[in-house]
């Protein structure tokens, strides 16, 4: 018999002792059969899909493990650094000269803002504007040791422009100086205020700031190229949640 003739004579021979094995209960289940018991456990090999896990597909995050990275807050190590204190407004009387009493107020911080209302151009830039007029107001007041008081301070933006998004970049020229202080003779001194930027970065996670004061010197079309980032040279102010 030629070998082609044989090994089919064997291959009909197997089939019908493998009919035979396979006539009857599952006892007598073969070993190298696949366990089909569960259609739902998981492979060992398979990787872990749970839900509470980051897959392939997910953002990657800052090393805080929430803050996604390339966001404003996960471009900064520390807590946020910004002036903080409370001074509250209060009346002072001095006497100046001829007997004449006089009644002053002093000036005030103003709170920060909370995160932005929404996450828009407008929503941002509002939020900017609001920031910084405290910020301008605690660094002002917060470490101030001078015998004198502050009765005015300065904050009035002249002109705004947002560059970029994501995040979104907020430029403001600005006067951020004291107006007028009391001194203890009973005088009082009245500043002229000249005006210098600062600009913002932000997004969901936080707000990052950076002073510009060259740009009160230079033409608006100089603004954008010429500034300073605020997220490789400024600070991180605030953090969102």
């Amino acid at each position: 018999m030629k070998r082609r003739s044989m090994l089919t004579a064997l291959g009909a021979v197997s089939g019908a002792l493998a009919g035979c094995l396979d006539d009857g209960s599952d006892d007598g289940r073969n070993g190298d059969e696949p366990d089909r018991s569960s259609d739902n456990e998981r492979n060992d090999d398979e990787p872990d899909q749970s839900s509470d896990e980051r897959n392939d597909n997910d953002e990657p995050t800052h090393s805080d493990g929430k803050t996604p990275t390339g966001s404003v807050r996960s471009e900064f190590d520390d807590e946020p650094n910004r002036p903080e204190c409370t001074r509250d407004s209060k009346r002072i009387e001095v006497e100046a000269e001829g007997g004449e009493t006089r009644e002053y107020e002093t000036a005030a911080t103003v709170p920060y803002p909370d995160a932005p209302a929404a996450y828009t151009t407008d929503g941002i830039v509002d939020f900017v504007d609001e920031f910084e007029h405290g910020y301008v107001t605690h660094d002002v007041l917060c470490d101030r040791r001078e015998p004198t008081h502050v009765l005015e301070i300065s904050y009035n933006v002249q002109e705004s422009e947002t560059w970029d998004e994501d995040p979104t970049v907020v430029f403001l020229l600005r006067t951020d100086a004291i107006g007028s202080m009391l001194h203890e003779d009973g005088s009082v001194s009245v500043a002229d205020v000249a005006p210098s930027g600062v600009v913002y970065a932000v997004d969901e996670s936080g707000a990052a700031r950076v002073e510009f004061d060259e740009a009160a010197t230079l033409d608006s079309d100089e603004w954008q190229s010429r500034a300073p980032d605020p997220l490789a040279d400024g600070d991180l102010v605030a953090t969102f949640e």
